[in-house]
Protein backbone atom coordinates (compact mmCIF):
# COMPACT_ATOMS: atom_id res chain seq x y z
CA UNK A 1 0.00 0.00 0.00
CA UNK A 2 2.88 2.53 -0.91
CA UNK A 3 0.61 4.68 -3.21
CA UNK A 4 0.96 8.71 -2.62
CA UNK A 5 -0.26 9.91 0.39
CA UNK A 6 -2.05 13.05 0.92
CA UNK A 7 0.57 13.82 3.12
CA UNK A 8 2.93 13.49 0.27
CA UNK A 9 1.53 15.33 -2.43
CA UNK A 10 0.50 18.63 -0.10
CA UNK A 11 4.26 18.68 1.43
CA UNK A 12 5.23 20.77 -1.01
CA UNK A 13 9.00 20.57 -2.91
CA UNK A 14 11.22 17.67 -1.29
CA UNK A 15 15.05 18.47 -0.96
CA UNK A 16 17.11 15.80 -2.41
CA UNK A 17 19.46 13.80 0.54
CA UNK A 18 22.29 11.98 -1.05
CA UNK A 19 23.24 8.21 -0.83
CA UNK A 20 25.94 6.92 1.51
CA UNK A 21 28.83 6.57 -0.72
CA UNK A 22 32.12 5.56 1.08
CA UNK A 23 33.35 5.63 4.48
CA UNK A 24 31.99 8.45 6.99
CA UNK A 25 33.07 8.68 10.68
CA UNK A 26 30.32 10.53 13.19
CA UNK A 27 30.05 10.07 17.18
CA UNK A 28 26.47 8.55 16.83
CA UNK A 29 25.20 6.76 13.80
CA UNK A 30 21.09 6.74 13.74
CA UNK A 31 19.07 3.93 11.32
CA UNK A 32 15.99 5.22 10.55
CA UNK A 33 14.73 8.79 9.32
CA UNK A 34 10.95 9.35 11.09
CA UNK A 35 10.08 10.70 13.61
CA UNK A 36 12.36 9.11 16.44
CA UNK A 37 15.51 8.86 14.18
CA UNK A 38 15.30 12.97 13.47
CA UNK A 39 14.66 13.57 16.84
CA UNK A 40 17.22 11.33 18.53
CA UNK A 41 19.62 13.38 15.55
CA UNK A 42 18.11 16.71 16.68
CA UNK A 43 18.54 16.60 20.43
CA UNK A 44 21.76 14.82 20.35
CA UNK A 45 23.19 17.79 17.66
CA UNK A 46 22.09 20.69 20.30
CA UNK A 47 24.37 18.10 22.63
CA UNK A 48 27.24 18.80 20.78
CA UNK A 49 27.49 15.17 19.17
CA UNK A 50 28.06 14.46 15.84
CA UNK A 51 25.49 12.25 14.10
CA UNK A 52 24.52 10.37 11.03
CA UNK A 53 21.37 9.68 10.25
CA UNK A 54 20.82 6.91 7.33
CA UNK A 55 17.78 6.02 5.62
CA UNK A 56 16.43 3.27 3.64
CA UNK A 57 14.36 5.17 1.38
CA UNK A 58 13.61 8.92 1.89
CA UNK A 59 13.19 11.12 5.55
CA UNK A 60 9.68 10.05 6.30
CA UNK A 61 9.06 7.12 4.20
CA UNK A 62 7.57 5.19 6.97
CA UNK A 63 4.57 5.16 9.22
CA UNK A 64 6.10 9.29 10.35
CA UNK A 65 5.24 10.30 6.54
CA UNK A 66 1.76 8.08 6.91
CA UNK A 67 -0.05 9.08 10.20
CA UNK A 68 -3.04 10.45 11.05
CA UNK A 69 -1.03 13.74 11.94
CA UNK A 70 -2.81 13.16 15.90
CA UNK A 71 -0.88 14.33 18.70
CA UNK A 72 -2.80 12.58 21.13
CA UNK A 73 -1.77 11.83 25.01
CA UNK A 74 -2.04 8.54 26.90
CA UNK A 75 -1.49 4.97 25.52
CA UNK A 76 -3.50 1.82 24.67
CA UNK A 77 -5.32 1.18 27.85
CA UNK A 78 -6.30 3.30 30.88
CA UNK A 79 -4.21 4.91 33.38
CA UNK A 80 -5.49 3.41 36.07
CA UNK A 81 -4.59 -0.08 34.69
CA UNK A 82 -0.50 0.82 34.57
CA UNK A 83 -0.70 1.93 38.04
CA UNK A 84 -2.09 -1.36 39.00
CA UNK A 85 0.58 -3.59 36.90
CA UNK A 86 3.15 -1.15 37.23
CA UNK A 87 3.22 1.47 40.69
CA UNK A 88 1.58 4.35 40.87
CA UNK A 89 4.39 6.57 40.48
CA UNK A 90 6.16 5.15 37.35
CA UNK A 91 2.58 5.37 35.59
CA UNK A 92 2.28 9.15 36.95
CA UNK A 93 5.32 9.49 34.84
CA UNK A 94 4.14 7.53 31.95
CA UNK A 95 1.26 10.43 32.10
CA UNK A 96 3.38 13.44 32.36
CA UNK A 97 5.80 11.94 29.48
CA UNK A 98 2.37 11.90 27.16
CA UNK A 99 2.00 15.19 27.84
CA UNK A 100 5.20 16.16 27.14
CA UNK A 101 5.31 14.79 24.18
CA UNK A 102 2.96 17.24 22.78
CA UNK A 103 4.64 19.95 24.16
CA UNK A 104 7.89 19.08 22.98
CA UNK A 105 6.37 18.72 19.17
CA UNK A 106 4.82 22.33 19.78
CA UNK A 107 7.94 23.88 21.18
CA UNK A 108 10.36 22.12 18.29
CA UNK A 109 7.90 23.89 15.94
CA UNK A 110 8.14 27.21 17.46
CA UNK A 111 12.00 27.18 18.20
CA UNK A 112 12.53 26.20 14.32
CA UNK A 113 9.87 28.20 12.31
CA UNK A 114 8.64 24.48 10.76
CA UNK A 115 5.39 25.37 8.95
CA UNK A 116 3.50 22.36 9.33
CA UNK A 117 0.19 23.45 9.79
CA UNK A 118 -0.19 22.26 14.28
CA UNK A 119 -3.37 23.15 15.79
CA UNK A 120 -3.51 22.66 19.16
CA UNK A 121 -7.09 22.74 19.99
CA UNK A 122 -7.21 19.59 21.62
CA UNK A 123 -8.42 16.05 20.50
CA UNK A 124 -12.01 14.17 21.09
CA UNK A 125 -12.91 10.67 21.66
CA UNK A 126 -16.29 9.57 20.78
CA UNK A 127 -18.06 6.61 22.22
CA UNK A 128 -19.39 4.02 19.23
CA UNK A 129 -21.18 2.43 22.35
CA UNK A 130 -22.82 2.95 25.63
CA UNK A 131 -20.44 0.96 27.63
CA UNK A 132 -17.32 3.07 26.87
CA UNK A 133 -18.85 6.16 27.61
CA UNK A 134 -19.40 4.84 31.20
CA UNK A 135 -15.17 3.76 31.09
CA UNK A 136 -14.63 7.08 29.88
CA UNK A 137 -16.09 8.76 33.03
CA UNK A 138 -14.28 6.33 35.35
CA UNK A 139 -11.01 7.25 33.84
CA UNK A 140 -11.63 10.95 33.60
CA UNK A 141 -12.57 10.78 37.30
CA UNK A 142 -9.12 8.74 38.00
CA UNK A 143 -6.94 11.44 36.37
CA UNK A 144 -8.67 14.33 38.24
CA UNK A 145 -8.51 12.65 41.71
CA UNK A 146 -4.77 10.51 41.37
CA UNK A 147 -2.83 13.08 38.80
CA UNK A 148 -4.56 16.34 39.26
CA UNK A 149 -5.63 16.67 35.60
CA UNK A 150 -8.44 18.29 35.47
CA UNK A 151 -8.53 18.48 31.42
CA UNK A 152 -10.71 15.93 30.83
CA UNK A 153 -14.46 17.05 30.25
CA UNK A 154 -17.12 14.19 29.07
CA UNK A 155 -20.24 15.01 26.61
CA UNK A 156 -23.35 12.69 26.55
CA UNK A 157 -25.26 12.14 22.88
CA UNK A 158 -27.51 15.40 23.39
CA UNK A 159 -24.00 17.83 23.48
CA UNK A 160 -22.24 15.71 20.59
CA UNK A 161 -23.38 17.80 17.38
CA UNK A 162 -21.12 20.84 19.37
CA UNK A 163 -18.44 18.35 18.63
CA UNK A 164 -19.37 16.61 15.70
CA UNK A 165 -22.41 16.72 13.37
CA UNK A 166 -22.88 12.69 13.37
CA UNK A 167 -25.56 10.52 14.52
CA UNK A 168 -23.51 7.90 15.05
CA UNK A 169 -21.83 8.06 18.30
CA UNK A 170 -23.22 8.32 22.31
CA UNK A 171 -21.10 10.57 23.87
CA UNK A 172 -17.33 11.60 23.89
CA UNK A 173 -14.17 12.09 25.90
CA UNK A 174 -12.34 15.86 25.50
CA UNK A 175 -9.26 16.31 26.05
CA UNK A 176 -7.98 20.23 25.69
CA UNK A 177 -4.13 19.05 25.80
CA UNK A 178 -4.52 17.47 21.92
CA UNK A 179 -3.32 18.32 18.69
CA UNK A 180 -3.19 18.05 14.85
CA UNK A 181 -1.16 18.58 12.13
CA UNK A 182 1.03 17.77 9.08
CA UNK A 183 2.92 15.13 9.77
CA UNK A 184 5.55 14.94 6.65
CA UNK A 185 5.42 18.47 6.65
CA UNK A 186 7.07 18.48 10.52
CA UNK A 187 9.59 15.30 9.41
CA UNK A 188 10.93 17.23 6.66
CA UNK A 189 11.24 20.28 8.27
CA UNK A 190 13.16 18.33 11.34
CA UNK A 191 15.48 17.11 9.10
CA UNK A 192 16.61 20.49 7.19
CA UNK A 193 16.86 21.87 11.05
CA UNK A 194 19.02 18.65 11.63
CA UNK A 195 20.92 19.82 8.48
CA UNK A 196 21.31 23.17 9.70
CA UNK A 197 22.91 21.63 13.45
CA UNK A 198 25.70 19.99 11.11
CA UNK A 199 24.18 16.16 11.17
CA UNK A 200 23.95 14.42 8.21
CA UNK A 201 21.49 12.91 6.40
CA UNK A 202 22.10 10.20 4.17
CA UNK A 203 18.66 8.57 2.20
CA UNK A 204 18.70 5.22 -0.19
CA UNK A 205 20.83 4.06 1.99
CA UNK A 206 19.76 0.74 3.99
CA UNK A 207 21.46 -0.39 7.09
CA UNK A 208 22.29 -4.17 6.10
CA UNK A 209 24.96 -5.21 8.41
CA UNK A 210 25.39 -3.81 12.28
CA UNK A 211 29.14 -5.22 13.46
CA UNK A 212 30.80 -3.75 17.00
CA UNK A 213 34.61 -4.02 17.15
CA UNK A 214 37.29 -4.48 19.95
CA UNK A 215 37.71 -1.47 20.10
CA UNK A 216 33.84 -0.97 20.98
CA UNK A 217 33.62 0.98 17.59
CA UNK A 218 29.99 -0.03 15.48
CA UNK A 219 30.45 0.16 11.95
CA UNK A 220 27.05 -0.04 9.88
CA UNK A 221 27.34 -1.06 6.51
CA UNK A 222 25.15 0.24 3.46
CA UNK A 223 25.14 -1.33 0.15
CA UNK A 224 27.69 1.62 -1.08
CA UNK A 225 29.47 2.96 2.24
CA UNK A 226 29.75 2.29 6.04
CA UNK A 227 29.89 4.72 8.96
CA UNK A 228 31.68 4.57 11.76
CA UNK A 229 30.80 5.31 15.22
CA UNK A 230 30.78 5.52 19.04
CA UNK A 231 27.57 4.19 19.02
CA UNK A 232 24.26 3.06 17.75
CA UNK A 233 20.55 3.75 17.24
CA UNK A 234 18.26 1.60 15.94
CA UNK A 235 14.87 3.59 15.11
CA UNK A 236 12.76 1.85 12.33
CA UNK A 237 9.64 0.21 14.34
CA UNK A 238 7.47 -1.68 12.19
CA UNK A 239 10.05 -1.48 8.67
CA UNK A 240 12.51 -3.10 11.05
CA UNK A 241 13.35 -5.68 8.19
CA UNK A 242 16.44 -8.27 8.86
CA UNK A 243 19.35 -5.73 10.47
CA UNK A 244 18.58 -6.91 13.90
CA UNK A 245 16.53 -10.27 14.85
CA UNK A 246 15.83 -9.24 17.90
CA UNK A 247 14.26 -6.38 17.34
CA UNK A 248 12.39 -7.44 14.48
CA UNK A 249 10.88 -10.31 16.58
CA UNK A 250 9.55 -7.26 19.35
CA UNK A 251 7.70 -5.74 16.89
CA UNK A 252 4.11 -6.41 15.24
CA UNK A 253 3.77 -4.62 12.01
CA UNK A 254 -0.17 -4.09 11.44
CA UNK A 255 -1.59 -2.50 8.30
CA UNK A 256 -3.69 0.80 8.55
CA UNK A 257 -5.10 3.12 5.32
CA UNK A 258 -6.03 6.06 5.09
CA UNK A 259 -8.22 8.30 2.80
CA UNK A 260 -8.63 12.13 1.94
CA UNK A 261 -11.49 14.15 0.84
CA UNK A 262 -11.17 16.88 -2.09
CA UNK A 263 -10.91 19.87 -0.67
CA UNK A 264 -14.33 20.98 0.97
CA UNK A 265 -15.86 24.18 1.47
CA UNK A 266 -14.86 26.11 4.54
CA UNK A 267 -18.79 25.74 5.49
CA UNK A 268 -18.86 21.98 4.97
CA UNK A 269 -15.68 21.15 7.27
CA UNK A 270 -16.76 23.84 9.91
CA UNK A 271 -19.89 22.15 10.16
CA UNK A 272 -18.40 18.36 10.57
CA UNK A 273 -16.17 19.47 13.33
CA UNK A 274 -17.14 22.60 14.35
CA UNK A 275 -13.92 22.75 16.59
CA UNK A 276 -11.23 21.57 14.58
CA UNK A 277 -10.21 19.01 17.10
CA UNK A 278 -8.11 15.62 16.48
CA UNK A 279 -10.75 12.58 16.50
CA UNK A 280 -10.07 8.51 16.95
CA UNK A 281 -13.23 6.76 18.36
CA UNK A 282 -13.89 4.03 20.54
CA UNK A 283 -14.07 1.12 18.50
CA UNK A 284 -11.53 -1.53 18.68
CA UNK A 285 -10.98 -1.36 15.12
CA UNK A 286 -10.85 2.24 15.15
CA UNK A 287 -11.89 5.45 13.19
CA UNK A 288 -9.39 8.44 13.30
CA UNK A 289 -9.87 11.26 11.19
CA UNK A 290 -9.63 15.18 11.24
CA UNK A 291 -9.80 18.39 9.39
CA UNK A 292 -6.72 19.19 7.20
CA UNK A 293 -4.48 22.81 7.05
CA UNK A 294 -6.33 23.01 2.86
CA UNK A 295 -9.93 21.29 4.44
CA UNK A 296 -9.53 17.97 3.70
CA UNK A 297 -11.28 15.34 5.68
CA UNK A 298 -8.73 12.78 6.34
CA UNK A 299 -10.03 9.36 7.35
CA UNK A 300 -8.17 6.24 8.35
CA UNK A 301 -9.21 2.84 9.68
CA UNK A 302 -7.54 -0.43 10.11
CA UNK A 303 -6.24 -2.55 6.94
CA UNK A 304 -5.14 -5.68 5.70
CA UNK A 305 -5.19 -7.08 2.31
CA UNK A 306 -3.48 -9.46 0.00
CA UNK A 307 -3.86 -8.54 -3.74
CA UNK A 308 -5.19 -5.18 -5.26
CA UNK A 309 -8.95 -6.17 -5.25
CA UNK A 310 -8.91 -6.77 -2.05
CA UNK A 311 -7.13 -3.65 -0.75
CA UNK A 312 -9.79 -1.64 -3.55
CA UNK A 313 -12.17 -3.22 -1.35
CA UNK A 314 -10.55 -1.98 1.77
CA UNK A 315 -10.70 1.18 0.98
CA UNK A 316 -14.50 1.28 -0.52
CA UNK A 317 -15.34 0.11 3.05
CA UNK A 318 -13.24 2.91 4.50
CA UNK A 319 -15.01 5.57 2.41
CA UNK A 320 -18.41 3.64 3.71
CA UNK A 321 -17.15 4.30 7.32
CA UNK A 322 -16.46 7.60 6.67
CA UNK A 323 -20.19 8.61 4.66
CA UNK A 324 -22.00 6.62 7.83
CA UNK A 325 -20.16 8.42 10.28
CA UNK A 326 -20.62 11.84 8.12
CA UNK A 327 -23.54 11.06 5.49
CA UNK A 328 -22.75 14.77 4.42
CA UNK A 329 -19.62 13.62 2.66
CA UNK A 330 -21.46 10.98 0.70
CA UNK A 331 -21.26 13.34 -2.33
CA UNK A 332 -17.45 14.30 -1.84
CA UNK A 333 -14.86 12.72 -4.07
CA UNK A 334 -11.68 11.00 -2.25
CA UNK A 335 -8.45 12.23 -3.88
CA UNK A 336 -6.04 9.87 -2.12
CA UNK A 337 -6.21 6.56 -0.57
CA UNK A 338 -2.66 5.00 1.23
CA UNK A 339 -1.87 2.84 3.87
CA UNK A 340 1.51 1.99 6.09
CA UNK A 341 2.42 0.01 8.78
CA UNK A 342 2.26 0.50 12.52
CA UNK A 343 4.07 -1.20 14.90
CA UNK A 344 2.91 -3.21 18.08
CA UNK A 345 4.34 -4.78 21.23
CA UNK A 346 3.20 -7.83 22.89
CA UNK A 347 2.29 -5.48 25.57
CA UNK A 348 0.86 -2.41 23.57
CA UNK A 349 3.48 -0.32 25.29
CA UNK A 350 6.59 2.01 23.44
CA UNK A 351 9.61 0.14 24.23
CA UNK A 352 12.99 2.40 25.09
CA UNK A 353 16.30 0.63 25.71
CA UNK A 354 19.52 -1.25 24.95
CA UNK A 355 20.34 -3.95 23.48
CA UNK A 356 23.12 -6.47 25.44
CA UNK A 357 25.39 -5.22 22.76
CA UNK A 358 24.66 -1.56 23.36
CA UNK A 359 22.02 -0.88 20.66
CA UNK A 360 19.83 1.94 21.09
CA UNK A 361 16.42 1.48 20.66
CA UNK A 362 12.71 2.95 20.59
CA UNK A 363 9.46 1.16 18.52
CA UNK A 364 6.46 -0.07 19.15
CA UNK A 365 4.34 3.23 19.50
CA UNK A 366 1.22 1.34 19.00
CA UNK A 367 -0.85 3.90 16.48
CA UNK A 368 0.21 6.95 19.29
CA UNK A 369 3.40 7.59 18.02
CA UNK A 370 3.13 11.25 15.99
CA UNK A 371 3.76 12.72 19.90
CA UNK A 372 5.49 9.55 21.54
CA UNK A 373 7.99 9.32 18.50
CA UNK A 374 9.97 12.08 18.77
CA UNK A 375 9.51 12.32 22.34
CA UNK A 376 11.51 8.89 22.62
CA UNK A 377 14.27 10.76 19.92
CA UNK A 378 14.82 13.02 23.18
CA UNK A 379 15.05 9.82 25.79
CA UNK A 380 17.34 8.45 24.03
CA UNK A 381 19.61 11.43 23.27
CA UNK A 382 19.22 12.38 27.10
CA UNK A 383 20.08 8.37 27.67
CA UNK A 384 23.03 8.67 25.80
CA UNK A 385 24.63 11.84 27.33
CA UNK A 386 23.39 11.33 30.99
CA UNK A 387 23.03 7.82 30.51
CA UNK A 388 22.28 7.50 34.55
CA UNK A 389 20.62 10.66 35.59
CA UNK A 390 17.17 9.65 32.62
CA UNK A 391 14.04 8.51 34.37
CA UNK A 392 12.39 6.42 32.04
CA UNK A 393 9.22 5.16 32.94
CA UNK A 394 8.96 3.16 29.10
CA UNK A 395 12.22 1.50 29.81
CA UNK A 396 12.57 -2.00 28.74
CA UNK A 397 15.45 -3.35 30.15
CA UNK A 398 15.24 -7.14 27.65
CA UNK A 399 13.81 -7.64 25.19
CA UNK A 400 11.87 -10.96 24.24
CA UNK A 401 10.71 -12.03 20.76
CA UNK A 402 7.06 -12.06 20.33
CA UNK A 403 5.90 -15.98 20.51
CA UNK A 404 5.02 -17.93 17.09
CA UNK A 405 6.28 -14.05 15.38
CA UNK A 406 6.63 -16.18 12.27
CA UNK A 407 2.84 -16.39 11.84
CA UNK A 408 2.02 -12.74 12.42
CA UNK A 409 0.25 -12.16 9.77
CA UNK A 410 -2.48 -14.68 10.23
CA UNK A 411 -2.28 -13.82 14.03
CA UNK A 412 -3.26 -10.33 13.22
CA UNK A 413 -5.97 -11.10 10.59
CA UNK A 414 -7.38 -13.53 13.51
CA UNK A 415 -7.37 -10.59 16.04
CA UNK A 416 -9.01 -8.03 13.40
CA UNK A 417 -11.79 -10.71 13.14
CA UNK A 418 -12.10 -10.81 16.63
CA UNK A 419 -12.30 -7.16 17.01
CA UNK A 420 -14.43 -6.54 14.69
CA UNK A 421 -16.94 -9.17 16.28
CA UNK A 422 -16.79 -7.53 19.69
CA UNK A 423 -17.17 -4.01 18.04
CA UNK A 424 -20.39 -5.44 16.26
CA UNK A 425 -21.82 -7.71 19.11
CA UNK A 426 -20.09 -7.35 22.11
CA UNK A 427 -20.65 -4.63 25.07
Amino acid sequence: MDSLSMWEATAGERKSRPTLQGEQHCDIVIIGGGFSGLSTSYHLQKMGYRTIVLEKNTVGYGASGRNGGELLTGYHGTMESFAQKKGFETAKKMWELSLDSIDLVENITKENGISCDLVRKGDIRPAYKVSHLEKFKRDQEYLAEKFNFHEISIIDRSEMKTELNTDFYHGARINERGAHFHPLKFVLGLADVVEGLGGSIFENSEAVKVKRDSADKVTVTTPNGRVIADEVVIVTNAYAGNLDNTLKKSVIPVESIMIATEPLTEELIQELIPKNRAVSDSKNLLYYFRRTGDNRMAFGGSGRALGKRAQRKLFDNLREGMTTVFPQLKDARVEYRWGGKVGFTQDFLPYIGQLEDGTYFAFGYCGKGAAMAVMAGKVLAETIHHPDQVNNPLKKESLRPIPFHSQHAKGVGLMKFYMAFQDKYGK
